[in-house]
Order: structure tokens, then sequence, then C-alpha cells
């Protein structure tokens, strides 16, 4: 049986807690190297602390690294939500700008995306990666949500949700791999756009 998330202990420095400045140094170093790479150790270096310090404050590696998605995937939500405070209330134009700032996640922070949606971690691993995913999942369910019928189910809605984010995240996958054949026109950004499309015409 998995064993209880531990809350982390606050200890200041600097104006900021210790665990907030791990992770920030996390954060940077993800931006170079995927999360199988990062080195406990080195963080701690990062911010002159004892190579224990992720240990003593966060139990685990593991409950560190998922708090370090949580941090790097609340960042994204925040900005998917200001670009959704931009485009206004149009629940079209917000699902596509929804889908941009996902997209701009997964282009500028691809080892936090991974992190935040991959193997290594469960969102049960550490409450800020419960908190951020299911910030971000609130904004697709309500952009989802407002491009529907009034009598449409929330179980309907709830599939569907699962069916945007999946078509979105398919396509961006399958380019990041060069696996659309180059005979298929259009940039990447265009074929999201018109899938996008096309489930709105769907629904």
């Amino acid at each position: 049986m998995k064993s209880e998330v531990r809350a982390p202990r606050a200890t200041r420095v600097s104006g900021a807690t210790l665990e907030d400045r791990l992770i920030e140094a996390a954060l940077r170093l993800l931006n170079d190297e995927p999360a199988e790479a990062l080195s406990l150790r080195r963080v701690a270096q990062e911010v002159g602390a004892s190579h224990q310090a992720p240990y003593v404050h966060f139990g685990n590696k593991r409950s560190f690294l998922a708090a370090v998605a949580g941090a790097g995937l609340q960042d994204a939500a925040d900005q998917a939500t200001a670009a959704l405070t931009v485009v206004g209330s149009d629940p079209t134009r917000r699902l596509h700008a929804l889908m941009e700032a996902y997209i701009a996640f997964i282009r500028d922070r691809p080892h936090v995306h991974d992190l935040a949606y991959g193997p290594l971690v469960a969102k049960s691993d550490h409450p800020r990666l419960q908190q951020a995913a299911i910030a971000y999942w609130d904004l697709l369910h309500d952009c989802v949500e407002a491009c529907q019928p009034d009598s449409t189910l929330e179980s309907e809605v709830l599939r569907r949700c699962a069916a945007a984010w999946g078509t979105v995240y398919g396509i961006a996958r399958l380019s990041a791999l060069n696996q659309i054949p180059k005979s298929v026109p259009g940039s990447i950004d265009t074929l999201l756009h018109e899938a996008l499309d096309t489930l709105r015409r769907g629904w």
C-alpha cells in the first residue's frame, strides 16, 4: 500500500523556503535535461544546501520530483489562465487559446511536461502536483463545457475533455517524433487548430 504523502517542512532561507529554492533549482536543471537524469545532489549544490536536503524536506526522490512537477505544472496553468483572460469570453476562441498555451508548455518546457504527465510520479505523490493537475484539468473542463449545448450531460463533457486533450497531445507528440508524413499539408499549428475545429463541429 502506498505510503501517505508527507507535508514538507517549511525552512526559511534568504526570504524563501529551502523547499521552494530546491524546487526552483530543479526546474532550472529541467530546462536542459530530463527528470530521469536529474541528480538530487546537484540540485542541493545549486542552492548551497547539504546533499541530504531534498530527502530531509521531501522524504524521497519521488516525492521531490512530484513537488517539482507540481510547481512547473502550476506555472503552466497560470500562464494558460492569463492567455484565456486575453481572448475574452468567446468559447471557441478560448478553447483554441488553451490549446496554444498547452502546446507552448510542451515546446518550451518538455521535460517538465513529461515529468508532470509521465510515469515517474503519480498525482498522489505530492499535494502540489495534485492541486496543479486539478487546476489545469478545470481549465480544460470549463473551456470544453462552454462549447457544449445546454443539454449536454457532465459525463459527455468529461469524455469530450479527454478526447480534446488526447487529440492535441497526440498530434503534438507525433510531430515531435517526426512521425507525421511530409505529404500532410500544413504546419503543426494548422493541424492542431483544424483538429479542434473538427471536434467542435461534432459537439
